[in-house]
């Protein structure tokens, strides 16, 4: 469980550094504040009951009270983020100015991407937060307060909702989360059905049966799903070509590639490419 805000105070702001392969190691769960993170390096897959999200360097994410939830990497980079949690108490005059079914909409949303101007925004308001928090006394609260408003007020305005291909799985199937846990470091080598029966240690028939019950789709609709979320990421972050995307990704050739790209996002990539660097 995340450890509780400090006793008397209704916000706890924090800046971490992991390595890249650092993993949450259980489902943690918000019992009475909410969460912000912005990811300043990384590749995250947030794992809840409702379903699987991806965050990147430059996103968002949003936890809300009583969610269960757990983030593991989905890239070698390293792991770093800024991290606010904060009663009901502290921002209700942001709910109150936004409105109640405004608020709940923003905090339905897992992850939200912003623009280049917005990130540095919110990474200059972070700053702030941390340095106030790290010298706290008798009028921090308050300042912090009006920080956090002015933090949640950049993100519900500036807010790009990631076009995402959610997968529903039930994490309470421990033998599919170790198989999913094995999948974020070995997809490109797409491991057969064989192999991940025997990391859950079922037959193939039971596997199968319980990955669809967990997960809602096929290993090899869930593979291709995963795959086209980090194809996602390379074509707005870097400069490869389609070819070594499809290299890296474990597609067996580019045109392939580009086949289950369209049929999942409903672009090719070099239209999701051209768009994503509008945005």
């Amino acid at each position: 469980m995340p450890k509780p805000l400090k006793k008397g105070l209704n916000i706890h702001v924090e800046f971490i550094r992991r390595p890249a392969e650092y993993a949450m190691r259980s489902t943690d769960v918000y019992t009475d504040f909410y969460g912000l993170g912005y990811i300043t390096s990384g590749d995250r897959e947030i794992i809840t009951p409702e379903g699987i999200y991806f965050i990147h360097a430059g996103d968002v994410g949003l936890t809300d009270i009583g969610y269960y939830h757990r983030t593991i990497p989905t890239s070698s980079k390293p792991y770093e983020r800024y991290g606010v949690k904060f009663t009901p108490k502290i921002i209700r005059h942001f709910v109150q100015t936004v409105g109640e079914d405004k608020f709940k909409e923003l905090m339905s949303h897992k992850g939200y991407h912003l623009n280049p101007q917005a990130q540095k925004k919110v990474r200059r308001i972070l700053e702030d937060m941390l340095y106030e928090y790290e010298h706290y006394d008798g009028t921090s609260e308050l300042i912090l307060e009006g920080m956090l408003n002015h933090l949640l007020v950049t993100v519900f305005k500036e807010r790009i909702l990631h076009t995402s291909i959610e997968q529903k799985i039930n994490v309470k199937d421990d033998a599919i989360m170790d198989v999913l846990s094995y999948l974020d470091l070995h997809y490109a080598e797409n491991p057969t059905i064989e192999e991940l029966s025997g990391i859950a240690c079922l037959s193939r028939a039971q596997f199968m049966k319980r990955f669809k019950q967990a997960v809602g789709s096929s290993y090899k609709t869930y593979l291709n799903c995963y795959k086209t979320h980090q194809a996602q990421s390379l074509l707005t972050e870097t400069d490869y070509s389609i070819g070594r995307i499809a290299d890296e990704l474990g597609f067996c050739n580019a045109n392939y590639f580009c086949n289950v790209f369209k049929a999942i996002s409903g672009q090719n990539p070099l239209e999701f490419r051209r768009e994503g660097r509008r945005k």
